[in-house]
């Protein structure tokens, strides 16, 4: 039972301004409700357990699961490096972020093709590494290797080979 005001006997739990009494009913009820009830036993995870246990059988989804070890990962390490290529795509001329839409997987994505050397090197975003490319042709044909934005060919160029 709800308690009512003792100067004008409208329920206390109304809203009431300068314009109205507060005995407008503001409140919408739905009798049937607005949610699907007929999706119950499919989302009750105590059913969806019991079948488990039942059957050994996780019912089907849409979901793709994926499988993989992860031993060698470490997770502050991954929050670390994640944080860097965001930090360092943030840094790129606000030309170079429209392209990509100003997100950074898509510039990711971008750059891990090889493909897309050329295009990166137009963009300033690698450096042509003259010697690398030679030495890399005579070993695997006409595959041409830029080094990263201010690296120098002559220090980095043996640590590119061997990696």
């Amino acid at each position: 039972m709800t308690t009512k005001r003792k100067a004008t006997g409208i329920p206390k739990n109304t809203f009431r301004s300068a314009y109205n009494l507060g005995n407008e009913d503001y409140s919408e009820t739905f009798n049937d409700g607005l949610t699907e009830q007929h999706h119950t036993d499919q989302c009750d995870i105590n059913k969806i357990l019991a079948q488990f246990m039942e059957t050994g059988i996780m019912p089907k989804t849409n979901a793709n699961p994926q499988y993989a070890d992860v031993s060698e990962v470490d997770f502050q390490e991954m929050q670390n490096t994640l944080a860097t290529a965001k930090t360092l795509f943030e840094e790129l001329p606000e030309q170079v972020k429209a392209r990509f839409n100003n997100e950074m997987h898509t510039f990711l994505n971008f750059a891990e093709n090889p493909d897309n050397l050329q295009e990166m090197e137009e963009m300033g975003l690698a450096v042509k590494n003259e010697r690398l490319a030679q030495a890399l042709q005579a070993e695997a044909g006409e595959e041409t290797t830029s080094l990263p934005a201010g690296k120098s060919d002559e220090s980095d160029a043996a640590e590119t080979v061997d990696t």
